[in-house]
């Protein structure tokens, strides 16, 4: 609609807008007047407004009227301020802070509440709001007419509000800001980092020592093993060695036993020989002078009962089978050197057969003196002689 003064109003949905013409040029100029139609309540398409005088007019509305003088709306000198600034944690009231400084605020406090207004202007005009959050948000928000804004969750760090105003087409010339922080956890703390990082070394040292602990019981467990491998080494090296011995020793005492056995079956020989020539010179004492006969017999018996025979059969035998006469002397010290003699025959494993012309004597003889030596020994029946002394 167009009224008097040649302006050309119309109504949209915050604002009553009008067109006019520059004092010093014909091109129009579009206004407005920050009165939302709400105000009105008036339905769409009816909206009314007369003109009283040049800067008068009168606006209709649905229960009524106000008027607006359209030269004392001079929305330049707008001056926007943060009234009041409140933290809370979750679910829990809100707490006011001090907006005279920077403000810091513990971890839990980290929903915050700005409100904000632009005070000493007709109660009828609705200014509008923008604003943003360096640090959480860097672009402008839209415009609204609500006059607080809450941040939820913030994260630590520095942050800065900064809000401003618009009245009409008139921004607020200077936007108002506020710088706080958002202080860290405990947890989170350069003097928490520090003890972290302490207790990391001091845990990392520990673990190094129990590594250390650990590798050193493997090495040595390691060693031990290498240690028990070469003794085990050496052991089966000395029982090879060992073995050998044994097995020379087996051959010697062999060898030994196959002298002694040599020897002994000599001396039977010699003897059983020296006991034929002796026999058939007692049966030939008639060719023979008497006094000749019996020198040659002497003789004979004498080489029967040679000593020197009987040294030479001790030390073969001493050689073949070690200590034995000594031994068996301890056991029985009431045995005579003829009682060793048998025991050493007996030892060889000769029968009475063997051992009589051994000994000079009859194989009854040799029977008689076994019986004996049964005796001094002390054995009881079941037990065998030959048995006994092979035991030795």
């Amino acid at each position: 609609m167009t009224d008097k003064s040649n302006r050309l109003w119309f109504f949209s949905k915050n604002y009553i807008n009008y067109f006019s013409y520059g004092k010093l040029s014909t091109t129009l100029k579009h206004n407005v007047i920050p009165i939302p139609s709400s105000l009105t309540n008036s339905m769409l398409g009816y909206e009314n407004i007369s003109q009283l005088s040049e800067s008068h007019y009168l606006v209709g509305t649905t229960d009524g009227y106000y008027t607006i003088n359209i030269d004392d709306l001079l929305f330049n000198n707008n001056h926007l301020y943060i009234s009041s600034i409140s933290t809370n944690r979750h679910n829990e009231a809100l707490v006011y802070e001090s907006i005279q400084d920077n403000g810091s605020f513990n971890s839990n406090n980290n929903n915050i509440t700005f409100s904000y207004t632009v005070p000493k202007f007709n109660k009828y005009i609705i200014p509008e709001f923008q604003y943003k959050l360096e640090g959480f948000q860097n672009d402008w928000s839209e415009w609204s007419s609500k006059s607080s804004v809450n941040f939820k969750n913030l994260s630590p760090g520095k942050y800065t509000f900064v809000v401003r105003s618009k009245i009409g087409n008139a921004i607020s010339e200077n936007a108002e800001k506020y710088s706080f922080t958002i202080l860290k956890p405990w947890y989170a703390t350069n003097l928490a980092l520090i003890i972290y990082t302490l207790f990391l070394l001091i845990l990392a040292y520990f673990i190094n020592k129990a590594y250390q602990k650990y590798y050193f019981k493997q090495q040595e467990k390691l060693i031990e093993e290498n240690n028990r491998l070469l003794e085990i080494k050496e052991l089966e090296t000395e029982q090879e060695l060992m073995r050998v011995k044994n097995q020379q020793l087996e051959q010697d005492f062999e060898i030994k036993n196959r002298e002694l056995a040599a020897s002994t079956m000599n001396l039977i020989k010699k003897n059983e020989l020296l006991s034929m020539i002796k026999e058939d010179l007692k049966n030939s004492n008639e060719t023979l002078p008497n006094k000749s006969l019996k020198s040659l017999i002497s003789n004979i018996n004498k080489n029967i009962n040679e000593e020197d025979s009987w040294n030479v059969f001790v030390d073969a035998f001493n050689n073949a089978d070690k200590d034995f006469l000594k031994k068996i002397k301890m056991a029985h010290q009431s045995l005579t050197p003829n009682d060793l003699r048998l025991c050493a025959f007996l030892r060889l494993n000769l029968s009475s057969k063997e051992i009589a012309p051994l000994l000079n004597i009859s194989v009854r003889s040799v029977e008689i003196k076994r019986y004996r030596l049964r005796k001094k020994m002390d054995l009881s029946h079941e037990q065998g002689l030959v048995e006994y002394i092979l035991s030795i």
